[in-house]
């Protein structure tokens, strides 16, 4: 009976310890489990740190506005982007360039008349500009001959002149010298270019060509104030950049 009572005891012993390292386990058990979650947490939020956060390089002190995307569109992004004018349908050949250059500045565009000060008395007023834009460049072009069909050639002698003029419009009649002091040096100026050779070229099946020159200018548009009234103005500059070419169209 001593015996049986000393194994069972033990075995409550047993028991009782079981139970104790069942609890102890299941206490750490639990702690891991926690810590795993903790961990789990802490890498999904690095992680979504990691992706989600973007690192934005500006201009210094710049301001932006969106526009849109227009990653498959060609738009007019830039004042300075260049407008070529073109005949419709036409297809061009460079030819070279073939010309002495003559620039002068016609006697009426020197200094256009202004109204006279009221107040004052003054034969002249004086402006203020404001509002200058950057410039706009145009690729323009002139015909130099008339079309010939195929299978004629078309051709220029040497010597022929062929003038391209700086317009100046609006502005209340500011002077194109302050135009030129305060924009661009070139503003209304007007350029005469003459061939120095004999300049031909044959056309091809199916189609009409002339001998034309191509030619850049830039425009630039402005206000002027003048006697406390705004005026619009724009201006060209001189023709630049030129060269002769073969613009042909279907007959």
């Amino acid at each position: 009976m001593r015996y049986e009572k000393n194994c069972t005891k033990i075995g409550g012993l047993k028991k009782r310890g079981g139970a104790v390292r069942t609890q102890k386990t299941r206490k750490v058990f639990t702690m891991l489990l926690a810590c795993f979650f903790c961990f789990g947490l802490s890498t999904t939020a690095f992680a979504a740190s990691e992706c989600q956060d973007t690192i934005t390089v500006n201009e210094a002190g710049a301001t932006e506005t969106y526009i849109g995307d227009y990653a498959s569109e060609s738009i007019f992004k830039s004042e300075q982007d260049t407008i070529t004018v073109n005949e419709p349908g036409a297809i061009e050949t460079y030819i070279g360039d073939y010309s002495t250059k003559r620039s002068f500045t016609p006697e009426l565009e020197t200094i256009t008349p202004n109204e006279p000060d009221a107040t004052n008395y003054l034969a002249r007023a004086t402006y203020t500009l404001s509002n200058v834009s950057k410039p706009i460049s145009y690729n323009l072009f002139k015909p130099v001959s008339d079309y010939v069909a195929y299978p004629g050639t078309v051709s220029v002698s040497k010597g022929v002149t062929t003038t391209v003029t700086a317009s100046v419009t609006g502005g209340g009649g500011v002077d194109v010298a302050f135009l030129k002091t305060n924009i661009s040096g070139t503003i209304g100026s007007s350029a005469a270019f003459t061939t120095t050779q004999t300049i031909s070229y044959p056309t091809t099946k199916g189609y009409k060509g002339r001998i034309i020159l191509r030619y850049y200018q830039e425009q630039y548009t402005y206000d002027v104030t003048k006697l406390g009234v705004k005026y619009a103005g724009s201006a060209f500059t001189e023709a630049h950049d030129q060269y002769y070419a073969l613009q042909q169209v279907a007959l």
